[in-house]
């Protein structure tokens, strides 16, 4: 086979001074010539014989180009296709005809969106592509495909076509053709209006985007491999915007994540055998960056992409489209968190609306709760690993406030999914310790900005999460603590508004202190029977109290275990803890909050319903006998006691009893807070070595309590009192309180144990001095043959003046063995004597 180019002459002309030969047409002339005189049959045929022969690739091409515009001159859109993809058109080119596909040509740009400008102005942008020569005289001088549908349509119908009145609907349907401004308005209005034309529009419109869908698709799988990055996206990015815009949502879907091939990194264009430039049109708002000196080439602001489309500039056109199903798609796909949430929060407020996507809530949640824990996915979120960790905390505090609004649980569930790790700044080593202190600091000055947005929207969520602060992050803040007790305190109100719960809480009060007290002539009565009894049985013993009830638990345990389980019952839990823990005796907020609450409780005549509320709001604000003469009228003598026994430490609840309360509750998070709480104060109490809140001892307290009952002469809880602090109380303060009427029975219990334990103190004593006399024996024994074995050590006597002085003898072993031998009882003990002088013995 013979090369082409190569052509041999089969015709020569001899002249007289030369000699002419005869060459036949080559390939390109032969086609450009049929296409010129529009034998476009007959070049079609030429080419294909010239491809089974095996034609040189690049004439191919440049011939079938040639080809595919005079077809696509004269709107044979579906013939011009595969002329297109066999020579491999720029797909530049192609797009740039296309009005709705041409912000693909553009890079994108991290500045907004552009504002819409006229027609008029879209004409004065242009771009340049690299076409051979012989191209650009077959390409349609026309700036779109409309108006070359429209220029094709006035020079084929025009001269036989009259204007037609057309309807507003069919005006409005009909209008994105009227765009050929080169063409004359009387002329363009027959073709306009005229109902045969209106239908040969519509039908060669849905042919060219047949064929510009056709061709991207083909030349995006054929020549991926010999594209630069550029135009692949550019490729891609067009066919999904033609996927958009014709409504095809499953193939723009799968678009999204095509499978790239590996596309080198060349320069952007592709140079070409014989090229030349050819103007693009591209409208003001979308120039490439080539033409603009401050456009650059825009790089994602999370991560390079690793789509080939263009999300920015196809979620323009989605959004003007108003499909946000595939929006959400789409930065579902890019990984683009910040923009997937907001299109959902705007389906969610009802800006948007998109019958598709289902439960844009939900999908809100599952996104932001991802962010917390990316290593474990629980949606199909590709987030960018180099999304910052400010960054991600960022979107969950602005979310999760938004969230919470809506959707109290998830929102709070969001905000409250776990401690936050805040990004530190860099520092020396010396320094760890301040970068430690002001992470911590910048820690909890988020959490109060979260919590004063969350007052702002609503004040279910913001009760909710300043709960979580105090009780589930342990912020120690007395301002928050207080505000917490106020929160609490209205919840219990508001309980206290239904009939039903003031009844029950009314009737377990009453059943609680209908117990009446033991006083003196019952007692008398009770005693005497007893006496009858154990005289008989054993002569002249005396009578004693026996068969004594144990105390009842107090009121907290009896309320949590015979109350049912539900939101009241855990409200006043709540305050009541929330009431205990909050100090009063340095923080106005606190004394101001309590008085308030009180007067509340007057006011509103919940006395007797509230008595435990009351003797805690009494801890704070009075005399510790105040406390207890409200207690004892509600009938709890344990948790009296027990408040005596400690001088108000803790205050009227028992760290124990408030812990077990709230487990009954199933409100463990209260329980420990409490405990620590409570435990701290009795730490801080002892630290600064004070005696208690009230300014009394315990002992003190005991005598209050006792004095208490006395004059309520209620025996029983005396006696019970004298039994179970008998040591802490003295026998003649508790013989002078006690009433001269009252049996002597009544305190003998206490009586004989205080004696007793006199007694037993007083030997105790004497044991141990005597142990300690035995051991003290036994040392100076060991230590009297010690010595006795060693000797001792003797020194000279200085002499007086300057000649020196007589010596003298000494007599400290002697006098120590002298003491120790009177103190063994021994008689006879031999002294050896020692002269100084002598050294003799």
């Amino acid at each position: 086979m013979h090369n082409p180019l190569c052509l041999r002459p089969s015709i020569l002309l001899f002249g007289q001074s030369s000699i002419h030969a005869l060459l036949p047409w080559t390939l390109t002339t032969q086609v450009e010539s049929l296409l010129e005189n529009g034998r476009i049959a007959d070049a079609q045929a030429l080419l294909d014989k010239a491809e089974i022969q095996g034609g040189q690739p690049e004439i191919l091409q440049y011939l079938h180009q040639c080809t595919a515009f005079k077809l696509f001159g004269q709107t044979r859109f579906r013939d011009a296709t595969q002329h297109f993809v066999k020579g491999a058109i720029d797909p530049r080119v192609l797009i740039s005809y296309f009005e709705e596909l041409r912000p693909a040509l553009c890079d994108e740009t991290p500045s907004p969106e552009p504002k819409q400008t006229d027609a008029d102005n879209t004409r004065g942008q242009f771009m340049e592509v690299e076409v051979y020569a012989g191209v650009q005289k077959y390409m349609p001088s026309e700036i779109s495909v409309d108006d070359l549908i429209a220029s094709n349509l006035v020079r084929n119908y025009s001269p036989y076509l009259r204007p037609q009145v057309l309807s507003e609907t069919d005006g409005a349907d009909n209008i994105q053709y009227a765009s050929t401004s080169a063409i004359p308005s009387d002329s363009v209005s027959g073709t306009r209006t005229h109902p045969a034309t209106v239908a040969m529009r519509d039908i060669l419109g849905t042919q060219a985007r047949e064929m510009i869908e056709a061709a991207l698709s083909a030349l995006l799988v054929e020549q991926v491999e010999f594209w630069a990055r550029d135009i692949v996206e550019i490729t891609a990015t067009a066919l999904a915007l033609h996927y958009a815009h014709s409504g095809d949502v499953s193939s723009l879907l799968a678009s999204f994540r095509p499978a790239l091939r590996s596309v080198s990194p060349r320069p952007p264009s592709k140079p070409s055998s014989r090229p030349t430039s050819s103007q693009l049109h591209l409208p003001p708002s979308e120039t490439s960056a080539g033409l603009s000196p401050f456009a650059r080439p825009y790089i994602h602001s999370l991560r390079q992409p690793t789509m080939t489309i263009r999300p920015r500039i196809l979620a323009r056109a989605l959004e003007t489209l108003n499909l946000w199903g595939p929006l959400i798609e789409l930065w579902r796909a890019v990984g683009d968190v910040g923009r997937l949430v907001n299109v959902l929060a705007g389906l969610v407020e009802g800006t948007y609306h998109d019958p598709s996507v289902l439960d844009p809530l939900g999908q809100m949640s599952a996104i932001l709760s991802s962010l917390q824990q990316p290593e474990r996915m629980v949606t199909d979120v590709v987030i960018d690993p180099a999304v910052g960790e400010a960054e991600r905390q960022a979107l969950i505090r602005k979310w999760g406030v938004w969230l919470a609004a809506r959707d109290v649980e998830r929102g709070l569930s969001l905000l409250m999914s776990g401690l936050s790790t805040r990004a530190q700044r860099p520092t020396i080593v010396g320094g760890r310790a301040k970068e430690k202190d002001w992470g911590k600091e910048q820690e909890k000055t988020d959490e109060l900005a979260v919590l004063a947005e969350l007052r702002k929207t609503g004040s279910t969520a913001a009760k909710k999460y300043l709960e979580w602060l105090i009780v589930g992050r342990g912020r120690e803040n007395s301002l928050l603590q207080c505000q917490l007790a106020e929160s609490c305190v209205e919840d219990l109100f508001g309980c206290l508004k239904d009939d039903t719960i003031a009844k029950l809480w009314r009737a377990k009060s009453t059943s609680y202190t209908s117990t009446t007290p033991t006083t003196s002539a019952s007692l008398l009565k009770v005693l005497s029977t007893q006496a009858t009894s154990q005289m008989s049985d054993s002569g002249s013993q005396l009578p004693r109290m026996t068969n004594t009830p144990p105390p009842r638990p107090p009121f907290l345990s009896y309320f949590v275990s015979t109350t049912p389980d539900s939101p009241s019952k855990r409200a006043r839990i709540k305050a009541l803890l929330a009431l205990q823990a909050t100090l009063v005796s340095s923080e106005a907020e606190g004394e101001t909050l309590a008085k308030h609450v009180q007067e509340r409780i007057v006011r509103g005549g919940w006395e007797k319903v509230l008595g435990l509320e009351v003797a805690v709001l009494y801890s704070k604000l009075s005399e510790p006998s105040v406390v207890l003469r409200a207690l004892h009228s509600l009938r709890d003598s344990v948790t009296a006691e027990a408040y005596a026994s400690s001088a108000g430490v803790y205050g009227v609840i028992d760290p124990r009893v408030g812990a077990s309360a709230a487990e009954g509750c199933e409100l463990a998070d209260w329980a420990k807070w409490f405990v620590k709480v409570m435990e701290d104060r009795n730490l801080a109490v002892k630290r600064a070595k004070t005696t208690n809140l009230g300014g009394q001892p315990s002992s003190e307290m005991l005598k209050i309590l006792l004095q208490v009952y006395t004059e309520d002469g209620d025996i029983l809880q005396v006696s019970r009192l004298l039994s179970s602090q008998a040591q802490s109380l003295d026998i003649p303060d508790v013989v002078s309180l006690i009433p001269e009427s009252w049996p002597l029975h009544s305190i003998s219990s206490f009586l004989a144990r205080s004696l007793r334990r006199s007694v037993h103190a007083k030997h105790e004593g004497q044991i141990v001095k005597a142990i300690c006399a035995g051991q003290n024996l036994e040392v100076l024994q060991r230590s009297y043959i010690i010595l006795q074995d060693q000797g001792a050590i003797i020194e000279e006597a200085v002499e007086d003046g300057e000649g020196g002085g007589s010596g003298e003898s000494l007599d400290e072993k002697r006098e120590f063995v002298e003491k120790v031998a009177m103190q063994l009882g021994q008689g006879d003990v031999h002294v050896v004597d020692v002269e100084a002088g002598g050294g003799g013995g």
